[in-house]
């Protein structure tokens, strides 16, 4: 137990102080300066025959004087007798220290204010030493707080950024604001100084000004005065932190990919930026922002920055493709970053925009003609080569071929080669219009466009000469592939003959398959057809397989000449084109936290063909992102982004995978309800209850677990479990449980089997999203017990006998109390045996483990106002409770049985012994009756016991024995007079009687007969007022008066 020590040291009777500020106690029995002790150092001991430490309060009225202790007579032998002539002079014993408890003269404590005190000592001549008075302060009232709780406690976002905590108290030194996180860590501390705490409110920042992570936190304030008091446990849990943390971004506007410095229309890359500007009133401020762009080495070429470009950062940043120094970067990738900084401390993660592309080379391409002349002979067709150079730059999306006049320039031929163009064009002769070429010098010539706007292409490396001098039919085609499957597209492929010839005899023209057979043959005369149609039925008349064919004419002129022609082969193709898409799930959320962040589109029997297309629409049917590749696949992955690069809109989203071959075949299938969620998924869960007590008492026997998460939908599964210290589940929920994930869970302090269990316990939650986030959160510990506090007394020593006599005058408690949950309040109260109080203390939350007491009433008064003593030789029942702040209570009983009690007034000694029970209008004590119990007589015989012990002690002394009696009613006779009917037999004689059989017995276990004498005093001596019937039985006493 803490105390207030001060040390005084006395020299020849004059003390001085090694402290004099004043001191404060609180005597309110909290174990924490409940006294003033003050170390006594004191010269010539031998010689002092008395000392006292006497307490005023402010008016210099002395409260309470506390003396050395007397000792009784000791019975002098032989051996005493020489020790005392030989034993050098002594004085009074002499304690290292002195201690008031805060008691005063009345046994009632002192109030609050201010008291003085001085010590004084009186030496064998009647000399009297003492100190100059000192100043202790009686302080028991502890540092007042009143803090508001708040039904809302979730801030962080939108308008409510901080939250107001609303408190009030006294003044004091120091208030102490402590704010902690669920693991009970402390992130921030405010203090108050000679003064009382005040509002505030808390913006989410640590000790240093930066931001707390989101979570659950806890905030209690205290402050102990000098007195040692502590104020009630004051606080505000299960504070939840969701911060709307300024979010920086950045996004491209249009094309990823440009060409500064060119001809190309895409010169620059324009960024659109996101800093967040507080307002003002918020009270945080931006204080720095930058934009740098690197390379693909992580290098800084660009940089863009509050320091430079102004304190507010712009909606809009122009990359040009020029670094610090103005120079023209080379062609890469380039990558730009956001970082910030705000008066809070708050700094947001970096971030990064979409990698851009600088691209400055146009695209190439090589053509290379197979031959120098056609169009005569069996030459009738030309082919060119074509090799487009490989870029890392900017993909082409369409490529346009032309077949040009070298001579005028004029275009006669056109092709759309998309994409991915075939590595071989060929030329027939025939033009846009159907119709035969002029004769001439040709080349071929591609250009395109690539996304960065580069124009470029190239042309065959030598014209081609177009002869057709010779020729006199050429046979044209209208398709390289078709497919008659009755779908209206392609069902048929048409040729149409060119000649010169305008006298015709006959012709035929056949279809032949890719082994030379006549499929399909058509004859005729005189007149030439304008074309020819195949419906790819054979001769038959059945459709004919899948295949290569190839088409001849010949001509018979009126003349006999004769003219062949034939096509190039081309495709019969029925087949439609094919392939089975899947994705493993319908919800992402490209994140970066490795879980579901890309869309992967998994495709299997895909058929072979030229150009494959598949594109991400939104729920719009409009276009977000486009894939293409020629051939097979085995799949691809959607990032969710579009085609600038940045992270497309929450929602749905559908994949459509189409493609049309050279036949006309269309296939397309379509992954619909793809639902892109990038929303940040916060879960937060709390414990509304420090601890429960699950005993059906109505108190705390549920506790209440809260549950906030930002998204509520779209959950996969879901898990709670109350866990144990050691991680083991003793109770879980799930999905399974409850479709729905609820907003609050109860738990009723038992396992999943029934049984009841103690210990400590926490709340976890595991959310999984379909969308691949997955959170959990942990709640505070609490704790959980039906037990109630367990609680002992231990009393000593065995006789108490608070007499003055420096032998047992003090009676030491300790109270112990073992318990899972905290302690609520408690209280100690000692009782007469009338069951009326008769001291008590009492606290809260600390238990005193240990009360030293002197016997004295802190309740009642002697009839001189005088704190009431103990009565010799009587029980005084006590009581310990003790309740927890789960609500149980827990209650100790006991007997302190007291001493007999020798007490000096002046040269007498006195027993008062109010504890012997006699029968009613006799003397009679140690007979079992009736109306006299084998406990009370048993109790008699051990005062008397006792008595005798005591008298043995005092051969030289002669004891009266007196008897007392207490009135019935103001009639005197009572007195003197027996009277049945109204008060019995009279008290004088009565007492008497009592006295003598006292005296008999005492005798009978060795008191000497001749030092013992009788009165008796009736009703004539009370010590209370006789009418006072919670007191009266004091009254009713035995007393020993012993004198020389």
């Amino acid at each position: 137990m803490k105390k207030i020590v001060s040390v005084f040291c006395i020299f020849t009777f004059i003390f001085s102080a090694i402290c004099a500020k004043p001191k404060y106690i609180s005597p309110n029995n909290d174990g924490v300066q409940d006294e003033l002790e003050i170390p006594l150092q004191i010269s010539d001991k031998r010689y002092v025959q008395g000392w006292s430490l006497v307490i005023m309060n402010e008016q210099k009225e002395v409260v309470r004087v506390i003396e050395n202790k007397v000792s009784l007579p000791e019975k002098i032998g032989f051996k005493s007798f020489f020790k005392q002539i030989v034993t050098p002079k002594q004085g009074v014993p002499i304690p290292e220290k002195i201690v008031w408890n805060g008691a005063m003269t009345n046994g009632e404590t002192a109030p609050d204010g201010k008291y003085f005190y001085y010590v004084t000592a009186t030496d064998d001549n009647g000399n009297e030493g003492k100190t100059k008075e000192y100043e202790v302060v009686v302080d028991t009232l502890a540092p007042q707080v009143e803090l508001a709780q708040i039904s809302d406690k979730i801030f962080g976002e939108g308008a409510k950024s901080s939250l107001k905590i609303r408190q009030d108290g006294s003044v004091e030194d120091k208030w102490t604001g402590t704010i902690k996180n669920v693991e009970g860590e402390v992130v921030k501390t405010i203090y108050w100084e000679n003064d009382k705490p005040s509002d505030f409110n808390w913006n989410g920042t640590n000790q240093e000004n930066n931001q707390v992570l989101d979570g659950v936190y806890n905030y209690s304030i205290t402050s102990t005065d000098k007195a040692g008091n502590t104020s009630l446990p004051a606080s505000i849990t299960n504070i939840i932190y969701s911060a709307e943390k300024p979010s920086t971004n950045i996004f491209i506007e249009g094309s990823k990919y440009f060409s500064p410095n060119t001809e190309s229309s895409i010169n620059s890359v324009t960024f659109d930026l996101i800093i967040p500007v507080p307002e003002e009133k918020t009270g945080n401020k931006l204080v720095e922002w930058n934009v740098f762009i690197q390379d693909s080495s992580s290098k800084t070429v660009r940089t863009f920055n509050s320091a430079k470009d102004g304190e507010l950062p712009p909606e809009k940043i122009v990359f040009d493709g020029l670094d610090d120094n103005s120079n023209l970067l080379p062609d890469g990738e380039y990558q730009a970053f956001v970082t910030a900084k705000y008066l809070n401390g708050f700094e947001p993660a970096k971030i990064s925009s979409p990698k851009i592309i600088l691209d400055t080379e146009a695209p190439s391409v090589q053509i290379l003609a197979s031959d120098k002349v056609f169009g005569a002979g069996a030459k009738d067709t030309v082919e060119f080569s074509v090799v487009i150079k490989p870029s890392k730059g900017s993909p082409v999306p369409n490529w346009i071929g032309q077949i040009k006049s070298v001579d005028d320039g004029k275009i006669v031929k056109s092709f759309d080669l998309g994409e991915y163009p075939s590595n071989k064009i060929v030329w027939n002769g025939i033009n846009d219009e159907e119709k035969i070429a002029e004769k001439g010098k040709y080349e071929l010539v591609l250009f395109a466009t690539d996304l960065a706007g580069n124009v470029g292409g190239g042309k065959s490396s030598d014209y081609v000469v177009f002869d057709t001098t010779e020729s006199q039919l050429l046979l044209a085609m209208n398709e390289k592939a078709f497919s008659p499957n009755a779908d209206k597209i392609k069902d048929k492929i048409d040729f149409t003959p060119v000649t010169q010839t305008t006298e015709l005899d006959s012709y035929k023209f056949t279809i032949n398959d890719s082994n030379g057979n006549k499929i399909f043959s058509k004859e005729g005369k005189n007149k030439l057809p304008t074309s020819f149609s195949w419906d790819g039925k054979g001769l038959d008349g059945v459709i004919c397989e899948d295949g290569s064919y190839s088409a001849q004419l010949s001509i018979i002129a009126l003349n006999g000449s004769t003219a062949a022609a034939a096509t190039q082969p081309f495709e019969l193709d029925t087949k439609y084109p094919s392939l089975q898409a899947q994705i493993p799930w319908s919800y992402f959320s490209p994140d970066g936290d490795k879980n579901q962040d890309i869309l992967p589109v998994s495709i299997t029997s895909c058929s072979n063909e030229k150009l494959w297309t598949a594109e991400i629409q939104n729920d719009k049917k409009q276009i977000v992102s486009k894939y293409s590749w020629s051939g097979t696949t085995t799949g691809f992955e959607w990032d969710g982004t579009n085609e600038s690069g940045n992270i497309s809109k929450d929602g749905k989203y559908a994949v459509l995978i189409s493609c049309t071959d050279d036949a006309g075949n269309k296939f397309s299938t379509e992954l619909q309800n793809i639902k892109l969620d990038n929303r940040e998924t916060k879960l937060y869960l709390t414990a509304d209850y420090e601890g429960i007590s699950p005993n059906d008492d109505g108190v705390l026997d549920v506790q209440v677990f809260e549950i906030n998460t930002s998204v509520k939908e779209d959950l996969l599964s879901w898990k709670f479990d109350v866990r144990k210290e050691d991680g083991t589940s003793v109770f879980s929920l799930t999905e399974k449980d409850r479709e729905n994930l609820p907003s609050q869970i109860k738990w009723n302090g038992a396992s999943l089997e029934g049984v009841a269990l103690e210990g400590t316990f926490t709340g976890t939650l595991e959310i999984a999203y379909k969308k691949g986030n997955r959170v959990s959160a942990v709640s505070s510990p609490f704790i959980c017990t039906a037990t109630a506090p367990n609680i002992s007394v231990k009393t000593a020593p065995t006789y108490f006998s608070p007499d003055n006599d420096g032998v047992a005058d003090d009676l030491f408690i300790q109270l112990g109390c073992s318990s899972m949950a905290e302690i609520k309040d408690w209280s100690f109260e000692i009782k007469d045996p009338k069951n009326k109080t008769f001291w008590k203390t009492s606290g809260k939350n600390q238990i005193t483990e240990r009360i030293i007491w002197d016997g004295l009433s802190n309740v009642q008064k002697d009839s001189n106002g005088k704190a009431e003593r103990v009565q010799s030789a009587t029980d005084y029942p006590y009581e310990f409770t003790v309740r927890d702040n789960l609500g149980m209570t827990s209650v100790v009983k006991g007997i302190i049985p007291v001493d007999v009690l020798v007490i000096r007034e002046g040269n007498v000694l006195k027993m008062a012994v109010p504890s012997i029970i006699f029968l009613a209008d006799e003397a009679e004590f140690q007979e079992v009756s009736e109306k006299l119990s084998q406990e009370q007589v048993n109790k008699n015989i051990q005062i008397l016991n006792r008595i005798a012990e005591i008298l043995k002690k005092f051969p030289d002394y002669s004891v009266t024995i007196q008897g007392h009696a207490n009135r019935l009613s103001d009639n005197i006779d009572e007195e003197t007079i027996d009277n049945p009917r109204e008060w019995g037999r009279a008290l004088g004689p009565l007492s008497k009687e009592r006295a003598d059989a006292i005296k008999v017995y005492l005798v009978k276990k060795g008191v000497s007969a001749s030092s013992l004498s009788t009165e008796g005093m009736g009703g004539t001596r009370p010590v209370v007022n006789p009418k006072d019937s919670d007191n009266n039985w004091k009254n009713r006493r035995v007393e020993f008066i012993l004198q020389k």
